[in-house]
């Protein structure tokens, strides 16, 4: 882990957005806010899967209120019901249409960084395995994860912007 400046965040996200890829304008405000932004490795496919996922009512098939929700526990349910991204959009979760068009032409040259900032108290309750909370990067993540377990594709290295304090 090591510390990298807010200018240089800032360069490397606008750039990125300029290049066609989405970075979304709340990340953007957090990294202006007080705090310290840290660049760290998940060098594992299991640091990667400990990864906490939100919970929120659009992707409530993955996330069930209570249930641990590791991105190794949300792949797992796809998995274990045999779900695609596209058989959840029908069934009227349309949150998941941007995971549908990530995941067919999924490339690793492309994903960059996945933002996370340190799970909350409640969070560590409910997940016990969990590392980091995802602050950005939430449908990419869910994508790879899924990848991953069906061994779709094999896991590299990623690079990780880490936001310290929590932001919301």
């Amino acid at each position: 882990m090591h510390a990298i400046d807010k200018a240089d965040v800032l360069h490397r996200l606008l750039s990125r957005r300029q290049s066609g890829f989405n970075v979304d304008d709340r990340l953007i405000k957090e990294i202006q806010e007080p705090g310290d932004l840290f660049l760290i490795t998940l060098n594992t496919q299991k640091e990667f899967l400990n990864l906490v996922w939100q919970s929120i009512s659009a992707t409530r098939p993955l996330t069930p209120i209570g249930s641990p929700r590791t991105l190794a526990d949300c792949a797992c349910r796809l998995k274990k019901f045999n779900w695609s991204f596209s058989e959840l959009q029908r069934k009227g979760y349309s949150w998941f249409g941007k995971c549908v068009s990530l995941d067919a032409p999924f490339d690793f040259a492309k994903f960059d960084w996945i933002a996370l900032v340190p799970m909350d108290e409640h969070e560590r309750r409910e997940n016990p395995l969990g590392n980091y909370y995802i602050f950005d990067g939430v449908h990419k993540t869910i994508v790879l994860a899924k990848k991953l377990l069906r061994r779709e594709i094999e896991y590299k290295p990623l690079e990780c912007l880490l936001l310290t304090p929590r932001r919301k």
